[in-house]
């Protein structure tokens, strides 16, 4: 019975030595670190490491996701960027056609979670992150998730003039290939699509009450609340005032084309098409597109067909004034003629009236194209008030929107008269009393 109780208590006590030896061997090991040696550079991310080999700085290295016991996680890759929001990107010694660098993501496993088809990117922020590509005869920019699902794509595309291949930079710093960019010179001055917002600009940024503008070299770019650029560094003008704004869009410009942005995610509602507009009026955006006014909604649908050689904007009444090939008229919101286009100018409509030219003459009309008083005026203003002003034969009346005519003096043109005949007049009499006087002294 001794023996057996003796033979238990020993094969215990090996049992803990076996035990203590694979743990003391496993943390000896695993503390040794020495396999890190054979890499010119290391950066740690608890579990695994980030390892760099370079032969011939700046043209021959490689780098591999290693774990603890330095066992390899992925193949190797030329370059392996910082990790953040759980990935990293990499870039593949495989390249492009035209023999540019293709960056991706990966995770802490090694796993290939967003694949390298992107010519620039950057680390992860937030859930999210800009990417570079191809895009015809341009380079665009995307916004991407944590998957490689997009969440925002610039229109790279009507920006024609902008971030063309032909006149891009491509370069990296040397042995860090996920720091490869795309830049463009302009006077000396670096244009970038993956604008850097300093951490100053972000604040007042989060801070603004909708999209914000920034002006950058003479040139405006447009991001949102969560730092997404939303029209790159190329506008020529915005609208910041409203003189053409309004009802939820903003004018801006690019070239010599005007287009309109959403005010409140700064998207493209329409491409840059038209060389003119007018500030909007009863939910209508007068625009002109090849020298034709027409109009547009909100969401840049066409509501008027583009006709008109002259608009102006909608009152009230339901109406606005138009032209084509010199004659004037009215049409309402929907594009009915309400007014034949048959007077030689008319005017937009206040206070239910209208002024109308015939010939050489003006008058007033009604809402239905009926006269209101006299049309025989040289001179009249529209009806902005309650009363306007009119001329006839240099007489100037006072109207009330019933037509009637109060006098309340005489033209310019009269005034001048009447003030010559005074001068005329008081010379002569001065003359004259003047002559008096010397032949009385004689």
């Amino acid at each position: 019975m001794k023996i057996f109780q003796s033979a238990s208590r020993y094969s215990s006590f090996f049992f803990f030595l076996l035990v203590f030896n694979q743990v003391f061997i496993h943390v000896v090991f695993a503390q040794d670190k020495s396999w890190l040696k054979q890499y010119t550079e290391h950066r740690e991310y608890g579990s695994v490491y980030a390892v760099k080999k370079i032969d011939v700085p700046c043209r021959t290295y490689q780098s591999f996701l290693v774990d603890k016991n330095g066992s390899k996680l992925t193949p190797a890759y030329r370059d392996i960027g910082d990790f953040s929001d759980g990935l990293a990107e990499f870039v593949p010694f495989e390249t492009s056609e035209h023999k540019q660098g293709l960056h991706g993501f990966i995770n802490q496993q090694g796993k290939v979670v967003i694949p390298p088809v992107y010519l620039a990117t950057d680390k992860f922020y937030k859930g999210k992150t800009w990417v570079i590509y191809s895009a015809g005869k341009q380079y665009g920019l995307s916004y991407i998730d944590s998957v490689g699902k997009t969440i925002y794509r610039i229109p790279i595309e009507y920006f024609k003039n902008d971030f063309l291949k032909s006149k891009a930079v491509i370069d990296f710093v040397c042995n860090r290939d996920t720091k490869e960019d795309i830049i463009w010179w302009k006077q000396k001055e670096i244009f970038l699509l993956n604008w850097n917002f300093s951490t100053f600009i972000e604040k007042e940024i989060k801070e603004s009450k909708g999209i914000y503008h920034f002006l950058y070299k003479g040139k405006y770019g447009i991001v949102d609340k969560n730092l997404i650029l939303r029209i790159p560094v190329a506008l020529d003008d915005i609208d910041p005032k409203y003189k053409f704004s309004g009802q939820g869009m903003e004018r801006v410009k690019y070239g010599e084309k005007y287009a309109f942005i959403n005010v409140f995610t700064g998207e493209l509602v329409t491409p840059f098409i038209y060389s003119d507009t007018r500030k909007p009026t009863a939910g209508l955006f007068w625009v002109k597109k090849n020298n034709k006014w027409g109009c547009i909604d909100k969401t840049g649908k066409t509501r008027i067909a583009f006709l008109y050689d002259e608009a102006s904007g909608f009152t009230k009444e339901d109406r606005a004034a138009v032209a084509i090939n010199g004659k004037f008229g009215h049409i309402d919101k929907s594009g009915k003629i309400r007014t034949p286009l048959k007077y030689e100018f008319a005017s937009y409509y206040n206070n239910g009236t209208s002024m109308v030219r015939v010939g050489d003459k003006y008058g007033y009309i009604d809402v239905n194209d009926q006269f209101i008083g006299k049309s025989d005026y040289d001179e009249a203003l529209p009806f902005d008030r309650q009363t306007t002003t009119a001329e006839r034969f240099g007489i100037k009346y006072e109207l009330a929107l019933d037509g009637s005519e109060t006098f309340v003096g005489f033209s310019a043109l009269w005034n001048t008269v009447f003030i010559s005949l005074g001068v005329i007049l008081f010379i002569a009499a001065n003359s004259y009393f003047f002559r008096k006087v010397q032949l009385r002294k004689k």
